[in-house]
């Protein structure tokens, strides 16, 4: 198990040597620093697992050290303990919680009480980067969407059972795949599919783009805001040029994806049951991307008139196909493929 890293800040100096042989013997790696307008900077460079700030020191003190620490988005959770040695009081126990401290201690100090202390926040950093950890984890298997609606309710925000949003919805479908797979070993399945998610992956966050499902071989992204379609049609065709490039190496009889995309309204909302939900957005819009997906062939790019209203004027290069008979709408409706 590595040592537990404690930055001391404190301008006195015959402090930062007492503390330094009491926390080494302790069995503490330690960092100190009297300096406290580098505080911040050194927080960022050597992430510590727990800070011993002392509260009145020149230029910038304690509680200004601290509310700059919470403030700084870069920096994780790291507990807090004020050094004082001015009488702790009400008013300076409420000053310093409010500036993002988590304990105080008044000097001078038995340094019983200050590695109790110590050990008591450690529990508390190890619990919280245990939360973090599970939370990083649990959002690689769950939609993002379905993360913040977690989050919201957690946190207790108010949520909308259902809302009706404009979207434009893309599906990407690998092409022949069970066809394909049936001559492949479970192992060379996962690696080839793998391969091609993750590439598609990188792709749609770069084109801001909310991935909804994951389906064996088929992914299914929202994009939402006010150039949505244009986002959508980008990260399609980046999506092609990234199968195909990767394709010359892997063989490419397995990279080729057909993707649809159509823009509207459609109902983002949670389906499911106590024990298990997902948010996700349903509707036409979403059912004529999927049909759009399932028309479009190897490395083909097919999309409704809606989403080519939205893309007009742009440099995209892009021609009708005609008319698409597509699986439950009693209408045809027109299509164009990206060239």
């Amino acid at each position: 198990m590595h040592k537990r890293t404690i930055l001391v800040i404190d301008d006195q100096l015959l402090n930062l040597q007492f503390l330094n042989e009491l926390l080494t013997d302790a069995g503490y790696a330690v960092v100190g620093i009297s300096s406290s307008e580098e505080a911040t900077d050194k927080v960022r460079r050597i992430n510590p697992d727990l800070i011993l700030l002392d509260v009145a020191m020149p230029k910038i003190d304690g509680y200004k050290v601290c509310t700059l620490i919470r403030a700084d988005r870069s920096i994780p959770y790291i507990p807090i303990i004020f050094l004082t040695a001015t009488e702790i009081n009400n008013e300076n126990i409420i000053r310093g919680l409010d500036s993002g401290g988590d304990d105080y201690l008044a000097k001078p100090f038995h340094h019983f009480e200050l590695l109790s202390r110590i050990r008591a926040n450690l529990r508390i950093k190890e619990l919280y980067d245990e939360l973090t950890e599970t939370k990083t984890e649990l959002s690689r298997y769950v939609s993002r969407a379905t993360s913040l609606m977690v989050e919201k309710t957690v946190t207790g925000e108010v949520i909308t059972p259902v809302e009706s949003i404009e979207i434009t919805a893309l599906f990407s479908d690998m092409r022949g795949f069970t066809t394909i797979a049936e001559q492949m070993d479970c192992a060379e399945v996962f690696e080839k599919l793998n391969y091609s998610l993750s590439a598609q992956i990188k792709v749609i966050d770069e084109h801001h783009g909310i991935i909804d499902k994951l389906s064996g071989d088929e992914i299914m992204t929202i994009f939402h805001g006010e150039r949505m379609a244009e986002n959508a049609i980008a990260c399609a065709q980046a999506i092609i040029n990234a199968l195909v490039s990767g394709g010359v190496h892997q063989g490419n009889d397995w990279t080729g994806v057909g993707i649809g995309i159509h823009s509207g309204r459609a109902y983002l909302g949670t389906l499911g049951s106590e024990t298990r939900k997902h948010h996700t957005a349903v509707g036409t819009t979403v059912n004529i991307a999927a049909r759009l997906c399932g028309h479009a062939r190897k490395f083909q790019i097919l999309f409704s008139a809606a989403t080519e209203r939205l893309i007009r004027g742009n440099s995209f290069a892009y021609q009708s196909v005609g008319d698409l008979a597509l699986k439950g709408l009693r209408s045809p409706i027109e299509a164009f493929e990206l060239i």
